[in-house]
């Protein structure tokens, strides 16, 4: 479970790309990390019994509820045409 951030500063995948790996919602967001946010958000309450992710959950407790849909809203989109994100 990565961002696209992670993936672009540890290889060379996202060189060409069109997407912008530090945007979560929107047209040019990363589908790796919409889908990241996504997956934090769907299991938030189970994530939270594990120590190791209480640095992303508190990344994750800042965001607004409007960013929260936005970031379900595009994930949905994403899910429903993988080839076209």
């Amino acid at each position: 479970m990565v961002t696209g951030q992670y993936i672009k500063r540890m290889s060379n995948y996202c060189q060409g790309c069109r997407y912008d790996p530090t945007l979560s919602t929107g047209a040019k967001a990363c589908p790796f990390t919409t889908l990241y946010w996504d997956f934090l958000l769907r299991h938030e309450k189970r994530l939270k019994l594990n120590v190791r992710m209480a640095l992303q959950l508190k990344n994750l407790e800042r965001l607004k509820p409007a960013q929260r849909e936005m970031i379900r809203d595009r994930a949905a989109d994403i899910r429903a045409n993988p080839a076209h994100p």
